[in-house]
C-alpha cells in the first residue's frame, strides 16, 4: 500500500526568529550624587583664601567617590563624572590660591624685614632742636646749622623727625626731609618765631 502526498495540506513557511535584546534600566547612583555634592563644596571653598585649605581634604574625597561610582554596574555615571572633575579642579584651584597667598606673604615679609638706609636732612637759618627716630629709640640733638644723618638697619618700619627753631628769631626758617634708600619719603618746612617742621615716612611705601 503506497502513501501519496496530500496536496490539500498547505505548506507553512518557516517563520524568521527575532532576537529581542532586553535593556536593563540604569539605576540611580547614590555615590555619584555624593561625589557631585562634595565636589561642589570643595570647588566653592577652593577659591576662598585660607579657608580654601579645606578643599585639600574634600577634593580627594570627591575624586574617590567619583571613581567608585564610575565602577558600579548599571548605575548612572553623569553625576559621578561631574563630581570627579570638580574634585580635581578644586585641588588645582586651592593649590594656586595657596601658592599666591604664600608668595604675597613672603614678599611682604621680605619687604618689612629688609635692610633700609634712612637719611634725615635738616636745614635751618639758626640754632634749632631736632628729634628723630632711630632703631634704638628716639634721639635728640641741638644743632646750629644744616644737619644730616644716615642710618642703615633692618629694624626700620616707620621713621620720623621734627625740628624746632629758636623762639627769639622771628625770621627763622627750618625744613626737614626723610630719604629712604635714596628716595624722598616726606618733607616739610616752617618759618617764624619757634619755626617748626616735622616729617614722617615708612619703609613699605618709598
Amino acid at each position: 500500500m503506497s502513501i501519496k502526498n496530500d496536496a490539500s495540506y498547505p505548506v507553512v513557511p518557516e517563520q524568521p526568529v527575532h532576537h529581542v535584546r532586553v535593556l536593563e534600566e540604569k539605576r540611580k547612583n547614590g555615590l555619584g550624587v555624593a561625589a557631585l555634592v562634595v565636589g561642589i563644596v570643595a570647588a566653592v571653598f577652593s577659591i576662598i583664601p585660607l579657608v580654601g585649605m579645606i578643599a585639600f581634604f574634600l577634593g580627594p574625597v570627591a575624586i574617590i567617590l567619583g571613581i567608585i561610582a564610575l565602577c558600579l554596574r548599571n548605575r548612572k555615571k553623569g553625576m559621578a563624572v561631574a563630581g570627579l572633575i570638580l574634585g580635581i579642579v578644586s585641588l588645582i584651584t586651592a593649590g594656586m590660591v595657596t601658592a599666591g597667598i604664600s608668595a604675597a606673604a613672603k614678599s611682604i615679609d621680605e619687604k618689612v624685614n629688609a635692610e633700609h638706609t634712612v637719611e634725615y636732612v635738616v636745614t635751618t637759618s639758626g640754632p634749632a632742636h631736632i628729634s628723630y627716630w632711630s632703631p634704638g629709640g628716639t634721639s635728640t640733638e641741638d644743632i646750629k646749622a644744616d644737619w644730616k644723618k644716615s642710618i642703615t638697619s633692618t629694624d626700620f618700619n616707620i621713621t620720623s623727625i621734627s625740628v624746632t627753631g629758636s623762639y627769639s628769631d622771628a625770621s627763622g626758617a627750618v625744613s626737614c626731609e626723610i630719604l629712604i634708600d635714596g628716595k624722598s619719603a616726606g618733607k616739610n618746612t616752617g618759618s617764624g618765631s619757634g619755626a617748626h617742621a616735622s616729617c614722617s615716612g615708612n619703609t613699605w611705601q618709598k
